[in-house]
């Protein structure tokens, strides 16, 4: 009989042998925000906590969401209320719901995913306790909470340097790259290649620099090219919101004449079925690396964007330096309607090997795993 599982199933007979248990097993703690397939925005969170539990020997999920999904055996789920504009609510609710449950299993590995908030509440604890915490933070602006955060936990892991960029405590962080499931974003080869459309999906934010996408269409109208912009995705807050309506207002014309579109937000396992309609992917954030313009990559259209971590990766279509610059866009947007049928397959293909190798959702598990397990 092998020690491991005799003393599992000594722990659910004997409930005070669950301090020896923890000795000789692998358990893991993730705090994130949804565990729910359907959520517009956090649904790869709960692939993630899937994916790693076949890596541990027991895994507990602290979410605010979570729906009648079909999980591991070795994972339970304990929701966290949460209110939107309720902060002190929701302070409380994460205190009274995991630092219960840490005091009880600190020789268990804590894994706050894209949680700031949870992070910074529950380190100063973790790090009391002597647990091993690992938070992961992607964003292009630093939180007050990470940088709290960062004084007690064990390590940061984040995508690429620009999505995480802490004046100090940089010795804890390391940079995995994006981790996208590559089956639910697959290639689809558009031989022959027409040049009439092109889709914009994420986040409705000023961030993303939607304004300036219908500026887009307007002067590659100028110079003869007609591409119809479809634009899919949501608000996600007042500002949001105004900053849509109002530049619906401005646009009033282009979209009465059908050049630009708004539609409503994608569920992830449609975005491939609906890309396929489109010649172009075009995103100007100008910030760290978007997943979107991996997915897209992933599924062979053409990626017209100055995000630098991304052109500094794959390269530019008009081999020029990138710049934060419509004329740069327009540029991109020619060198590829220019390109011969041959170069642009190779291209794509090569950038699609590139985003595999870097950027393939189980190599990231894999080095997350790694970093959980001490093994950076």
């Amino acid at each position: 009989m092998q020690l491991k599982p005799f003393l599992i199933s000594l722990n659910s007979d004997f409930p005070l042998l669950s301090n020896i248990v923890q000795l000789f097993t692998m358990d893991l703690i993730i705090v994130n925000y949804s565990m729910n397939r359907s959520n517009l925005v956090f649904s790869h969170q709960f692939n993630t906590a899937v994916a790693l539990a076949e890596n541990f020997d027991n895994v507990t999920v602290f979410t605010p969401q979570s729906a009648l999904e079909t999980i591991p055996k070795n994972m339970t789920i304990i929701e966290v209320p949460w209110r939107k504009s309720a902060p002190a609510f929701n302070g409380i609710m994460i205190i009274l719901k995991i630092w219960p449950f840490l005091l009880l299993h600190r020789k268990a590995i804590l894994f706050t995913h894209m949680v700031d908030v949870h992070a910074a509440l529950i380190s100063p604890l973790a790090k009391l306790l002597g647990m091993k915490h690992y938070f992961w933070y992607a964003h292009a602006t630093n939180s007050f909470f990470l940088t709290w955060s960062s004084i007690f936990v064990t390590g940061i892991i984040s995508s690429t340097p620009g999505s995480c960029n802490l004046a100090f405590n940089r010795g804890k962080i390391s940079y995995l790259n994006q981790g996208i499931d590559e089956t639910i974003f697959p290639f689809a080869n558009r031989t022959p290649r027409t040049f009439n459309s092109m889709i914009y999906y994420g986040r409705l934010d000023e961030s993303k620099n939607i304004h300036l996408l219908p500026l887009v269409v307007t002067k590659l109208k100028d110079i003869g090219i007609n591409l119809h912009l479809d634009i899919y995705g949501k608000e996600l807050s007042h500002k949001s919101f105004k900053y849509i309506e109002d530049l619906k207002n401005t646009i009033s014309d282009q979209i009465n004449l059908n050049d630009v579109n708004f539609s409503q937000p994608l569920q992830r396992e449609r975005i491939a079925e609906v890309i396929t309609r489109y010649d172009l992917f075009i995103n100007l954030f100008s910030g760290s690396l978007d997943k979107a313009l991996i997915e897209a990559t992933f599924m062979g259209i053409p990626v017209v964007t100055w995000n630098v971590e991304y052109c500094y990766e794959f390269g530019t279509w008009s081999k020029g330096c990138v710049r934060q610059s419509l004329d740069f866009i327009i540029e991109e947007v020619l060198a590829i309607v220019e390109m011969s049928e041959d170069e642009l397959t190779v291209e794509i293909k090569r950038r699609l090997d590139l985003a595999l190798s870097k950027h393939s959702f189980q190599g990231w598990i894999n080095r997350v795993t790694n970093v959980l397990l001490g093994e950076r």
